[in-house]
């Protein structure tokens, strides 16, 4: 018996030598092209498996190869009106992987603030103040992280947050603007680092006015900027106020101006790798988007899509890199939940994906796989 069991431990001994032995730099590019589960489990095979793939460099790699694929792997969609309400879903086939397991505390539900390279910045929806909660979630590795507390403590009303990644910190930020009543200085910002995790006070404010909304929760960001969309009703002005996430200085951006005014408001997002705004407007009761991109610091009407009877284009996602559009099918008197649906307008096309939404927030976005957050 004693030898048998010797025996064993001798090839288990050689088995995990030979592994050893394997090249560096070999492992690393095959580790490259496998996927975040299959790399979640050849983290448990030995210990420099494990530290080659929870390195910042290899993780960085890996998330370089998924953005040079263009791949937006799953769906995060707002399927309920709880905390339980985020699922996530797989792009192509539309079936469902798993519902987001959040903190639960009592009457808090959440939206997503922004996204980058595979991570949510999530959030409260309703009655959300400067003692609400911040989270950073990765989906692909089901890792969450609660940001500290801020270090603004006067009264102050929450106004909105973004997320992004400054590519020459290497860092992950998340950028939180609030709104004091009655005071002359009446907007302040706070500025999170994932490297140092701690916030800090910045000098810059938007150049808004006080009245200035911030109407939907989610940022756009792109190419080391965020983007927001802002309502300013004393002055009938809707306009995009970006930050950089290098300088930390913000900018407005003016809409085009046949867009000046308009009932609705339009969607700031991404198209063809250019800052684009979306604008769904009503014509003869015919529902039309009309697809804008800035072209030399000019906006340029870029193509206007016919939008099928009794459907929108989903937000924040819209549209793929296909050219594929995910639309929201809404049912006549309310009968059933919001449909997902993906056009083809080339085609003219329409795909049922079975997935049914929130009339309270049809939020659909799309992220790649990535290790971040990874410990």
């Amino acid at each position: 018996m004693f030898n048998l069991e010797y025996q064993r431990k001798r090839r288990r001994d050689a088995q995990v030598s030979k592994i050893d032995d394997f090249p560096q730099e070999i492992l690393f590019e095959i580790f490259t092209r496998l996927s975040v589960k299959s790399l979640l489990r050849c983290r448990c095979v030995c210990k420099s498996w494990k530290s080659l793939i929870s390195n910042p460099d290899f993780m960085n790699a890996h998330l370089k190869r998924n953005v040079l694929k263009n791949s937006r792997d799953y769906l995060v969609i707002h399927t309920g009106y709880d905390v339980s309400g985020f699922s996530v879903y797989d792009a192509e086939e539309f079936t469902k992987c798993f519902d987001l397991e959040l903190p639960r505390p009592k009457h808090v539900s959440y939206a997503v603030y922004g996204s980058c390279n595979g991570v949510l910045c999530i959030s409260a929806t309703w009655r959300v103040n400067l003692a609400s909660p911040i989270y950073l979630l990765n989906p692909s590795i089901r890792v969450f992280k609660k940001l500290p507390d801020c270090h603004i403590l006067q009264t102050a009303h929450f106004v909105t947050l973004g997320f992004g990644f400054h590519e020459r910190g290497d860092d992950y930020k998340v950028v939180r603007v609030v709104r004091f009543p009655r005071k002359k200085d009446f907007f302040a910002v706070e500025v999170y680092s994932l490297r140092l995790d701690t916030w800090r006070r910045i000098t810059a404010t938007p150049p808004v006015s006080q009245q200035a909304r911030f109407p939907q929760p989610k940022c756009l960001f792109f190419n080391g900027f965020l983007y927001w969309i802002t309502v300013e009703p004393s002055q009938h002005c809707t306009s995009i106020v970006s930050f950089d996430l290098d300088s930390e200085v913000f900018q407005k951006i003016m809409l085009p101006d046949i867009l000046f005014g308009v009932a609705s408001v339009p969607t700031v997002q991404v198209f063809e790798e250019s800052l684009s705004l979306f604008h769904q407007r009503e014509d003869d009761k015919v529902w039309y988007c009309d697809i804008w991109v800035v072209e030399a610091d000019t906006w340029t009407m870029n193509r206007t899509i016919l939008l099928p009877r009794c459907e929108s284009v989903a937000w924040p996602l819209g549209i793929r890199t296909d050219n594929k559009f995910h639309l929201v099918r809404h049912v006549r008197n309310m009968q059933r939940d919001p449909i997902l649906v993906l056009c083809d307008p080339v085609l003219r096309r329409a795909k049922d994906t079975g997935i049914s939404l929130s009339y309270h927030s049809q939020f659909v976005d799309a992220y790649s796989e990535s290790l971040i957050l990874l410990n």
